[in-house]
């Protein structure tokens, strides 16, 4: 008996501790609003994209309103870009659009400033592409799923630290050119891992639905300066082995984005962050990269170099 009791006080004290909730008012004072800009530049792309926003404290009463009338500036290596203009509006959100034409090397800057909100500002620089050498392919099934399993191979640029990321889209075209013009858009997919070990530490799973590399990005910390062969695959159907289809023109596309060091360490924390999402008490605390001063958010840009594969074709 005396064994039990000190167990049973033990069971009454940790229900009657998360039994309790105590809703407790907050006395500090409250941080004024902030600015927060978000823009992923793809440094090919026509014209780009900034996402202006308000933060507001989450403790307190406040609601996010729209950015009026902000003074917005943006300069490409130091010359003022006047090509920037208002885009939409959706809920709270304000899209800017602006021309940009851009090369390697180039460092562009963003400042946007009001009244209320003071001024934001920050900016990041063009990085270099990197070389995709080959893509081999290899069909497979799992479970009855028919998936295409890509080996790429890239040379990374020696002496300096450089990031990436991996996309792949693909292309089918089942009805003969005579009778339909080949299409001229391409299908994103998600990017499947098993053993690359670019994508995750050893030590991680993808057990209890986390997620160690959504954003599918890695460093060249294992290959610096050397050429690397990427192990992915896609969930993507072999329409050749249809005995119904005629014709059949498939391919995939391969693009490695080099981002900035500013855009991964944001995509990075973002995913880091998105680990605490899986209730585990023990993680701590996920603080998000930002390289706005003044305010948050990322101005990150990106480049892109892409090599094109035909997988399947059936049909003259």
């Amino acid at each position: 008996m005396k064994k039990i009791l000190p167990y049973t006080l033990l069971i009454i004290n940790i229900i009657l501790l998360f039994g309790c909730e105590k809703e407790i008012d907050f006395n500090g004072k409250t941080p004024s609003p902030k600015i927060v800009v978000n823009s992923i530049v793809n440094a090919r792309s026509d014209t780009n994209r900034i996402k202006i926003s308000e933060s507001v404290f989450d403790y307190s009463d406040q609601q996010p309103d729209i950015i009026e009338n902000p003074d917005i500036r943006l300069n490409i290596n130091g010359k003022e870009n006047n090509q920037i203009w208002m885009d939409t509006i959706i809920g709270v959100h304000t899209y800017y659009k602006f021309v940009s034409a851009l090369n390697t090397g180039d460092k562009i800057e963003f400042s946007i400033h009001t009244d209320k909100h003071g001024t934001v500002k920050g900016h990041d620089q063009v990085p270099d592409i990197t070389e995709i050498k080959n893509i081999a392919t290899s069909w497979f099934k799992k479970e009855g799923i028919s998936y295409l399993r890509m080996y790429i191979t890239l040379k990374d640029k020696a002496h300096e630290r450089n990031f990436y990321r991996i996309v792949v889209k693909s292309q089918s075209n089942l009805l003969h050119p005579s009778q339909q013009p080949p299409l001229n858009y391409w299908d994103l997919h998600d990017v499947f891992i098993d053993d690359e070990i670019l994508f995750h530490n050893p030590t991680e799973t993808e057990e209890a639905d986390k997620v160690p590399n959504y954003y599918r990005i890695f460093s060249d910390e294992l290959f610096q300066g050397e050429e690397y062969t990427l192990n992915i695959y896609i969930r993507f159907d072999n329409f050749a082995k249809n005995p119904e289809s005629n014709y059949v023109r498939q391919y995939v596309k391969a693009e490695i984005h080099t981002l900035s060091e500013k855009l991964y360490q944001n995509l990075n924390s973002q995913e880091l962050a998105s680990g605490m999402a899986t209730g585990d008490i023990f993680s701590e605390p996920v603080k998000i990269y930002t390289n706005m001063q003044g305010g948050y958010g990322i101005l990150g840009v990106y480049n892109v170099t892409e090599k094109e594969k035909t997988v399947a074709e059936k049909g003259e």
